[in-house]
């Protein structure tokens, strides 16, 4: 492993959850999900079914800049049987689950009121790690509108076994937003967090086995987050570069979904962490070039996750712009790494990812010599495929 490598993977680290912060989550939606499912609750009969979302189940969770801040804990609440879109209203199946949530929250002794927000409920919760969980309440799709989302995730690229997969675990979710949200209507929002996951992970799939033994890859019980692939790694840093860089405008930097879905839309496995970086870059900066304003969600081609950049708020905040300033200074900043070596490196690292990375840890060879071989390699956008053509 040549310097310029050993210096990302120091970084990244760095940015790693503390000890047991994943198990921690996972015991906060087991503990969630026995409640729910409980003989007492009121929705036992329903089949409810909680499961993480966001980057906890990415396993592209990091440190957040404040020591201390708590951490963002995304789940969704399917309900797989009693209700649906002709039987409830969105108003009446997201207070079912309010109901449930409420007395969790006084069972546990949590001091903070449920909150209200237009698509989830969130419940502080706090002991020695605090999180925020966001429950998004969520009902399956019915099999007709499945098959018509398995067919457009292939027409964006999507392989025909991971579409069918990922269109099985597609819900219909409540915004109150909607001018149908109190009245029954087939008017929902439709969602899939737990697709996207599967999608992400598919994505890394043939990076899983230069992290992993084969032995390792035969146990169904260990979790993608726990597998740590260079794609999840790029992602990280990618993510704490852009906080960094965003620190006193939080309001206007890139969100991290566009970020993750444009980093894995064309990556394909890598040898390194370096080579994985250098690929996720290519991608948003050909993203970048092509000035586009759509980026597909690729497991639900219908939405755009830049659809805000457009509304009378994205263009006060300028979020197109600032997404296309923070890809060129992260290009800039990433690339300056194969031309650093000892104090100017860790120097450079704590500048733009505000990590505390010892000299010793770099080993004593320079990154200039292997500077050539890590160098970017082109990266070509099958524009056909690309999330962004077409509909810019």
């Amino acid at each position: 492993m040549d310097n310029e490598d050993i210096s990302l993977i120091a970084a990244v680290e760095l940015l790693e959850l503390p000890l047991g912060a994943y198990e921690k989550a996972k015991a906060r939606y087991d503990s969630l999900g026995k409640w729910l499912g409980r003989d007492e609750s009121t929705l036992a009969q329903n089949d409810p079914h909680i499961f993480v979302q966001g980057s906890f189940g990415l396993g592209t969770a990091i440190r957040p800049l404040l020591e201390g801040e708590g951490y963002d804990l995304d789940l969704s609440c399917k309900l797989r049987k009693g209700v649906s879109r002709g039987s409830h209203s969105q108003v009446q199946f997201k207070e079912m689950v309010r109901v449930e949530l409420e007395g969790y929250r006084e069972a546990k002794q949590i001091q903070e009121p449920l909150e209200e927000k237009h698509r989830c409920w969130r419940l502080y919760y706090q002991d020695e790690m605090s999180f925020h969980l966001d429950i998004v309440p969520g009902v399956p799709l019915d099999d007709s509108r499945k098959r018509v989302l398995c067919v457009a995730m292939e027409s964006i690229g999507v392989e025909r076994v991971v579409a069918n997969d990922v269109a099985e675990l597609a819900v219909y979710i409540t915004d109150d937003r909607s001018t149908r949200y109190r009245v029954i209507s087939d008017d929902w929002l439709l969602s899939n967090p737990d697709g996207y996951c599967k999608w992400f992970e598919s994505k890394s799939r043939i990076s899983l086995q230069s992290v992993m033994s084969l032995e390792e890859l035969r146990l169904d019980d260990v979790p993608f987050y726990a597998r740590k692939t260079h794609l999840q790694r790029a992602v990280q840093l990618l993510k704490r570069h852009r906080d960094v860089m965003y620190r006193d405008n939080d309001d206007a930097k890139p969100i991290s979904v566009i970020i993750t879905t444009l980093a894995a839309h064309d990556y394909a496995g890598s040898a390194t962490l370096r080579e994985a970086l250098t690929c996720c870059l290519g991608t948003l900066s050909a993203f970048v070039a092509s000035d586009a304003n759509v980026v597909v969600n690729p497991v639900n081609p219908d939405e755009n996750f830049a659809d805000r950049w457009a509304t009378p708020e994205g263009q006060e905040l300028e979020l197109k712009e600032n997404f296309q300033k923070w890809v060129r200074q992260a290009v800039r900043d990433f690339n300056q790494i194969s031309n650093l070596e000892g104090a100017r490196l860790v120097g450079h690292l704590s500048d733009v990812l505000e990590v505390k990375i010892q000299a010793s840890q770099l080993g004593t060879s320079g990154v200039a010599a292997v500077a050539a071989a890590a160098a970017p390699r082109p990266i070509h956008i099958a524009q056909a495929a690309s999330p962004w053509s077409g509909r810019g």
